[in-house]
């Protein structure tokens, strides 16, 4: 599937800022299923300066520095984008969960190095007794990795609703888990505690999905805005599926992935400190459209 992506964030001060450092996360990364076309980034003011470099997990980061006084800053991206997910495995042709906690666990030496780095909590994901109880009833005995991990996601996608005001980005994962309900970010952060609670691998996947536009398509949850969904590494062959608990679906051709990372404190779309402003408001703006 072909899309077109517009994202665009704005931010109103109620006083002159007079200096700001912006970090954005918002260049889709390619990788096998995913291929950018064409991309650019406009922000006003514009910089005084700019500078593009990956992170620590492969992200594209931008940094910008403005130095002009001003009480609205926008930054908006438009990008060409090619997606086409591999199809997963069969559930039944992926190893039993066990399996794959052992090979990230290892015996000092995992299997798998660089998933390993996942299996442990991170700032937003601390392990929590309550989510790993939660999550014992989809990690039965001898099952296969992704019949599990697509169990945990159609539970959560059944157990928690979706209440864009419910949560915001500082409510702990705890809160979220006794209120059972939040957005795309929590649902993510619930299931990949849940996961890592019984030594399995989960990254946090920020990015789109597809734009609704008729009561004929299927209603899709967190678009327009940015969305987010977890990937759990199912062993060398299958590697890492997409998962999205939010939909219960398996990330295919609605989906369009930015950055990847620990939970939301790697992968923040856009984060900052200025100089001056006072209060400020803000909002976003997202459409992914097909092209084909």
């Amino acid at each position: 599937m072909q899309y077109l992506l517009s994202h665009r964030t704005s931010y109103s001060y109620a006083s002159s800022v007079d200096s700001a450092h912006h970090i954005a996360h918002l260049r889709a990364r390619e990788f096998p299923g995913q291929r950018v076309t064409s991309l650019s980034i406009v922000t006003h003011p514009a910089p005084a300066l700019a500078v593009h470099h990956l992170d620590y997990f492969g992200n594209h980061i931008d940094i910008y520095r403005i130095d002009q006084p001003h009480q609205r800053f926008d930054i908006e991206v438009r990008a060409a984008i090619d997606v086409r997910f591999p199809a997963p495995p069969d559930d039944g042709n992926t190893p039993a969960w066990e399996e794959i906690r052992t090979q990230l666990a290892g015996n000092g030496f995992p299997d798998a190095i660089e998933a390993c780095e996942f299996v442990h909590e991170s700032p937003l994901v601390p392990i929590d007794e309550a989510l790993r109880d939660y999550g014992a009833a989809s990690f039965s005995p001898g099952r296969p990795i992704l019949t599990v991990a697509r169990d945990l996601c159609r539970r959560i996608k059944a157990d928690f609703q979706y209440n864009p005001g419910a949560t915001d980005i500082s409510t702990p994962l705890a809160d979220v888990f006794r209120g059972k309900a939040g957005v795309c970010q929590d649902f993510a952060h619930v299931m990949i505690a849940a996961c890592r609670a019984h030594g399995v691998a989960a990254a946090y996947v920020s990015g789109y999905i597809r734009t609704v536009h008729s009561r004929e398509e299927m209603a899709l949850r967190g678009a327009d805005a940015s969305h987010a969904w977890v990937a759990v590494w199912c062993g060398p062959g299958a590697n890492w599926i997409h998962l999205d608990p939010t939909n219960d679906l398996v990330a295919s051709e609605d989906h369009v992935a930015v950055a990847w990372g620990r939970d939301f404190s790697d992968v923040s779309p856009l984060r900052g400190v200025i100089l001056g402003g006072d209060a400020h408001t803000y909002g976003v703006a997202v459409t992914l459209v097909p092209t084909e």
